[in-house]
């Protein structure tokens, strides 16, 4: 379930965590791997991510299910807020 004050609770340290654990990289891009949960709950949650950080991102399907995309240009403009917060062993999706 996507929390209703998602907004509030979101921040680059937020951000960083769901990428370690739920981010694929796909070139300079990311996925975010929301297949549980609906459409609906992805469109919610690409407005917090647009209005919240100003990131180009949008809805991929895969398999039939919901996965939010974050274009390579958005993630090359937040990766320094993201650095700080990442293990170095995930730094590769930053593509550093």
């Amino acid at each position: 379930i996507v929390p209703l004050d998602l907004y509030e609770m979101i921040d680059y340290e937020f951000l960083a965590y769901w990428i370690m654990s739920d981010g694929s990289k796909a070139g300079n891009a990311i996925y975010l791997q929301t297949q549980s949960f609906t459409v609906k709950e992805c469109v919610f949650i690409i407005s917090i991510l647009i209005h919240k950080f100003n990131l180009d991102c949008n809805i991929h399907m895969q398999r039939m299910q919901p996965t939010i995309y974050i274009k390579a240009r958005s993630m090359k403009k937040i990766k320094t807020q993201l650095l700080p917060f990442f293990l170095p062993t995930m730094i590769y999706k930053l593509n550093l």
